[in-house]
């Protein structure tokens, strides 16, 4: 058992009492808690309708059949991400066109957007990667449709250039559903294709058994919406603990040789997901990691480029090499506990270790 978790859900009582309610009311399912999450929702984004799935996963795919994405069709999207990212683009047997980040903020890198772009481009997928808001204004002039995984920055309103803004509710996020995820968007005949997409291809038609499509059972239970809406009355609160603990965070670690932060505190356009560091070598994050592990800290070494998974080289032709930033900083980034009641006391014990790691290199 590690005594420092890399992450836990901020569950108190009122979430207990919120999903208990629904199973003694037993309506499990189809019920009323996913329109009042999803209205919620929708207002805390501020967007005009929010369609709440199973997944994340399962809401960047039916974005992209909703936009009617096909064999051959043409996604771009960061090559530093979550495998859903590019997973959601393989489902519509389209081809996922990677793009490698900047080396200080991990987002995708606009400069080299415009050489990806052919005739088969028929969208762009941005990913918020660890909270940071990717800038859209950067999009505009290649006029394609923008989905973006926000699946990681909850907590920032969606831009307006966005088609969709998709988010994730696993236990590790700013807030969570246990398992689920929602769509926001401005856009009215969308959000009714995606609606009917997670429910089969159902519509409200009198003469549907002509005029369904081929959907998905992708729906949210009335249980995980019912935890979505006690998380969402109390998400300031937990966005203010994470930033006040990202805060702390930079404070002890930004001075300390070989280490460079990736989240600035002083940037409003960040949601904390995670805290991520990256060394300056290989053997100083080995050195940081073996000490984290020997105390009883769990870490991760963060997201693995997605051009170095067996089935993306077999499905796109990409390889080993072929994006020199994210596969080196990758080799280098270490991810410390986040959550939400990360206290005082266990940020000092972290940062102590770390320390230590750092001593043990030089030896």
């Amino acid at each position: 058992m590690q005594n420092i978790p890399l992450f836990l859900p901020y569950i108190g009582d009122e979430d207990i009492k919120s999903v208990t309610d629904v199973l003694k009311s037993k309506s499990l399912s189809r019920g009323p808690c996913v329109e009042e999450f999803e209205n919620l929702f929708a207002k805390v984004t501020n967007r005009k309708f929010a369609v709440a799935v199973n997944s994340g996963t399962s809401g960047l795919d039916i974005c992209l059949k909703a936009l009617g994405i096909e064999k051959n069709d043409e996604i771009i999207t960061s090559v530093y991400s979550f495998i859903a990212s590019a997973n959601c683009i393989l489902y519509q047997n389209a081809k996922p066109k990677l793009c490698d980040i900047n080396k200080n903020s991990f987002l995708m890198d606009d400069k080299f957007i415009e050489k990806l772009i052919t005739k088969n481009t028929k969208a762009i997928l941005p990913v918020d990667i660890f909270g940071q808001a990717y800038n859209l204004h950067k999009l505009k002039k290649f006029n394609l449709p923008i989905i973006v995984d926000s699946c990681e920055s909850f907590g920032i309103i969606p831009q307006d250039l966005a088609l969709a803004n998709v988010y994730g509710f696993y236990p590790n996020k700013q807030i969570t559903t246990g398992e689920g995820g929602i769509i926001v968007t401005n856009d009215e005949s969308f959000a009714k294709k995606l609606k009917s997409l997670r429910n089969q291809g159902f519509i409200s038609d009198p003469d549907y058994l002509n005029k369904i499509e081929l959907g998905f059972n992708f729906r949210l239970s009335d249980i995980n919406a019912a935890l979505g809406i006690s998380q969402l009355k109390k998400s300031s609160e937990i966005l203010t603990k994470r930033f006040n603990i990202l805060s702390k965070y930079n404070a002890k670690l930004s001075n300390l040789p070989g280490i460079n932060t990736v989240l600035s505190s002083n940037n409003i356009k960040v949601s904390p997901f995670n805290y991520m560091i990256v060394l300056e070598s290989q053997n100083l994050r080995s050195n940081i990691a073996k000490a984290l592990s020997d105390s009883g800290i769990e870490y991760s070494y963060g997201f693995i480029p997605l051009n170095l998974f067996a089935h993306i080289q077999k499905s796109t032709g990409y390889k080993s090499g072929d994006f020199p930033i994210a596969e080196d900083l990758s080799s280098r980034t270490l991810c410390l506990p986040f959550f939400t009641e990360l206290s005082d006391v266990q940020i000092e014990k972290i940062v102590s270790v770390i320390k230590q790691g750092i001593v043990s290199c030089k030896r």
